[in-house]
């Protein structure tokens, strides 16, 4: 019996990805992606999303696509037979980074060839060139690993078929926080073909550094990008004071691209009097430390007519308060088991990567016992009802208690003229 290629077709995947897919998109509140026409209709495709919020990174990328992708992911979750056996049935491949050994990136050899053998059968390859996942605007650098099976596939592939990398920049409105939003957008590819073509060099190392400048560019150009130095967490921060104020609403890349607008303003603040950008970046802490002591959510600041849209958001909070305790009573053990999750989960990025399994796991395991039930309990039509009513329970729920924190944050916000002051002080400052 011949080696079972990790592309080939697996009847158990196919059923089960259609479900996956659907939870992925009802993790997020929208779920947007921009600049598929840059993705090259021909030719060997490897994706390189900047890497920031865990699994869902990936399940993100799989989700825009109807056909196969197969990943790359560090290669010491392969360490135990069985699990990496999940891992090849889920078409991940080990990555080795440098960190892990030189004797041991040796072993990427291997797997580089396994992943010119699935270009050349059409199916992309996406691999995160970070290394690792970082919840951060910015890009960490690069690792030569992507160009290096790049650069292979070229030799391979010759010119039968070209070979291209295609930047891609995920965008989460939160990092942490389950049913917010994402964006993935497609920047224009890099022709690694057309490159060693017009690039005739013996060493390997001229043709990669020149690759990653301009991958690095293009990934930092898809994403609200902040330089990665002592100044990123406060200028983010300052980002928001300044969003809150304009206009929540238009598609996500219409608000990415807004958000980078800001960050250019912000550099060049930086750049043209550091010490009273420093000044400014130091009030901003201050401000961040007390609003968040405080538990005022940032969008409480942005509102012209605060006391008239508390009053709106109470009264439909009101109305919907039925809603939510059916949505809470139904979905209660996946939510009680999210919440027992997270508070185990060290690093608060793989949050959302739990509201995600626990949402499909738990959400079919009830959905097969509420079924049995309520047929067996309740007319047919009630029992029809009720599952419709059921099936977006646990992501409404998790809406209803988005709501009620920031209906809750603009009543705390009523009444605090100093901190509201230091908001507007620090907006009058930046634009001066």
């Amino acid at each position: 019996m011949s080696k079972k290629n990790i592309y080939d077709h697996d009847w158990l995947y196919t059923f089960l990805r259609p479900a996956v897919d659907r939870f992925m998109k009802a993790s997020y509140r929208r779920f947007e992606t921009f600049g598929m026409e840059n993705i090259p209709k021909d030719g060997a495709i490897i994706i390189t999303p900047n890497h920031c919020n865990t699994l869902m990174d990936a399940l993100v990328v799989l989700g825009t696509f109807r056909d196969e992708t197969v990943f790359g992911a560090r290669a010491d979750m392969f360490n135990k037979p069985a699990i990496a056996k999940i891992m090849f049935f889920l078409r991940i491949l080990p990555m080795v980074r440098q960190r892990d050994g030189l004797r041991n990136v040796l072993k990427n050899n291997e797997t580089n060839e396994i992943i010119v053998d699935t270009l050349k059968h059409g199916v992309r390859f996406c691999v995160y060139p970070e290394g690792r996942h970082r919840p951060a605007r910015s890009i960490l650098p690069l690792g030569k690993g992507v160009f290096r099976m790049a650069l292979a596939a070229v030799s391979e592939l010759g010119d039968s078929r070209n070979v291209y990398i295609v930047p891609a920049g995920l965008e989460y409105e939160d990092y942490f926080r389950f049913r917010t939003t994402a964006l993935l957008s497609f920047g224009e590819p890099i022709n690694v073909t057309e490159f060693v073509r017009n690039n005739p060099v013996e060493n390997e190392v001229q043709l990669i550094e020149p690759l990653r400048k301009e991958l690095s560019s293009k990934m930092s150009g898809l994403i609200t990008y902040l330089p990665d130095d002592e100044d990123l967490a406060p200028s983010w921060a300052l980002l928001k004071m300044i969003a809150a104020k304009g206009d929540r609403g238009g598609r996500l890349h219409e608000r990415m691209m807004h958000n980078r607008d800001i960050t250019s303003q912000i550099a060049q603040k930086k750049a043209s009097d550091p010490e009273a950008f420093a000044a400014l970046i130091g009030k901003v802490r201050d401000f961040e430390n007390r609003r968040r002591k405080e538990g005022i959510s940032i969008f409480s600041f942005g509102k012209s007519k605060p006391v008239l849209s508390l009053a709106g958001r109470t009264l439909a909070g009101i109305a919907l308060l039925p809603w939510f305790i059916f949505c809470a009573t139904v979905s209660l053990p996946s939510w009680l088991t999210f919440n027992v999750l997270k508070g185990k989960i060290k690093d608060k990025a793989f949050r959302n990567t739990a509201g995600f399994g626990v949402g499909l796991a738990m959400g079919i395991i009830l959905f097969i016992i509420y079924t049995i039930l309520s047929f067996y309990l309740l007319p047919w039509y009630w029992a029809c009802l009720f599952l419709l009513a059921y099936i977006p329970s646990y992501y409404s729920f998790h809406d209803c208690l988005e709501f009620w924190r920031r209906t809750i944050s603009d009543f705390r916000f009523i009444g605090k003229g100093s901190l509201k002051k230091m908001y507007g002080d620090i907006l009058d400052e930046f634009n001066a």
